[in-house]
């Protein structure tokens, strides 16, 4: 008669032996670790403070320069006159002034062979009519300024001069032959070398119409 082997109780066996297998502890985990800090060194921040002072020392210099500018270009603004020869009352002493080795009005002489006179010597040298024109530059008439703009003055002797800065020297005998009045604002003088004469004209409405015979 064959033998019963007791499977059961092997099965039982290995089914505790699993089960101890599976009840064993497991590893302990461990909690992660905050990251460090990294601490500034002393060259670190010495170099970070110069970076700093230098970033700010850029931005004051480049504030200063554009401010500096701003203020050239504002007192550059183009002038109304510019594109006019200006002259002083010592030039028009030269200019109009009665020469007495001559005998006439005007010793254009002073102004040869001087470099800031070059073209205001061309222009009286090559024209019979000298016009002077006398304004106030802190008081503009806005109509005589447009008509001198729109006169055709190209190659014509036309200087002008501000009586805000030069009436205190137009005021003694030398002028007198003028007849200027001072009190005004707008005066145009024309000399005829020719002739050896004077006109002048004292009224706005005058100038603007003898500007635009030139």
């Amino acid at each position: 008669m064959a033998r019963v082997q007791p499977v059961k109780e092997a099965n039982k066996k290995n089914q505790t032996k699993v089960q101890k297998s599976n009840t064993q502890p497991k590893g302990k985990v461990e909690p992660a670790k905050a990251p460090v800090k990294k601490v500034a060194s002393k060259n670190e921040i010495m170099f970070f403070r110069l970076g700093m002072s230098i970033i700010a020392l850029a931005l004051i210099t480049v504030a200063i320069i554009f401010t500096i500018e701003y203020f050239m270009n504002k007192d550059e603004e183009p002038g109304v006159f510019d594109d006019y020869i200006s002259i002083t009352a010592s030039d028009l002493s030269y200019l109009t002034g009665y020469d007495d080795n001559s005998g006439v009005y005007g010793d254009f002489t002073y102004f040869a062979g001087q470099e800031s006179y070059a073209e205001l010597f061309s222009l009286i040298n090559s024209n019979t009519e000298i016009y002077i024109f006398f304004y106030s530059s802190s008081a503009l008439n806005d109509d005589v300024v447009n008509a001198i703009k729109d006169a055709d003055l190209e190659g014509k002797a036309f200087f002008i001069i501000d009586l805000d800065k030069e009436a205190a020297n137009l005021g003694g005998a030398a002028f007198a032959h003028l007849n200027l009045d001072l009190n005004r604002t707008n005066l145009l003088v024309t000399f005829d070398v020719e002739l050896q004469e004077f006109s002048i004209e004292l009224r706005a409405v005058d100038i603007i119409r003898e500007l635009s015979k030139i």
